[in-house]
């Protein structure tokens, strides 16, 4: 069959493609979308709205609830010789697309806060929050750490007497001098 002499498809959820050369696939594949693929429709029909010179022009349409519509479509049929053979398949095309919200299904999802994709959406927004906060109180606990380790003076001052009776600080007593720009005040 010519793709550009095809006026309609129609596609079912469940079926798969007719194929020749490559693997049978899915009708209807939905690739997301801010609806999300929980609503997937039982049957669309696409139509032939012209030629663009290059590919055929689709419309589709299904029964979807008012707060649904497609985005981005994309009929794909598999060319009966060869990958861009005019020529199709017969019964070889499925559908790609985008399951979106309209204006109407933003302010349902709005106004519950909990509905479809944009329920995991703000699910997934609050549990990075969270891992987020985590992160942060570890590095803060690691910081905390090294500074007592290396920073604080958690000894109290040593002296070290001699045989002589006299005191010295404690880099005085050790085998090396003290780096240069050492003062004996800091500890």
């Amino acid at each position: 069959v010519l793709l550009r002499e095809v006026q309609a498809l129609t596609l079912r959820r469940g079926q798969y493609t007719t194929s020749r050369r490559t693997a049978a696939v899915p009708q209807l594949q939905c690739t997301g979308g801010t609806a999300g693929c929980s609503r997937v429709p039982e049957v669309v029909q696409c139509y032939n709205k012209g030629w663009d010179g290059y590919d055929v022009q689709w419309q589709c349409k299904a029964d979807l609830e008012n707060i649904y519509r497609f985005g981005q479509i994309e009929v794909s049929c598999e060319g009966y010789d060869y990958p861009d053979d005019p020529y199709i398949l017969r019964g070889s095309c499925s559908l790609l697309f985008r399951l979106e919200l309209t204006e109407e299904g933003e302010r349902k999802v709005k106004n519950s806060g909990s509905f479809g994709s944009g329920y995991y959406q703000s699910r997934k927004d609050s549990s990075d929050s969270g891992a987020g906060a985590i992160v942060i109180i570890v590095l803060l606990v690691l910081a905390f750490g090294v500074y007592k380790l290396f920073l604080s003076n958690q000894q109290p001052p040593q002296s070290f007497g001699d045989s002589d009776g006299f005191t010295r600080p404690s880099w005085q007593s050790q085998q090396a001098p003290p780096p240069p720009g050492f003062k004996s005040s800091f500890t």
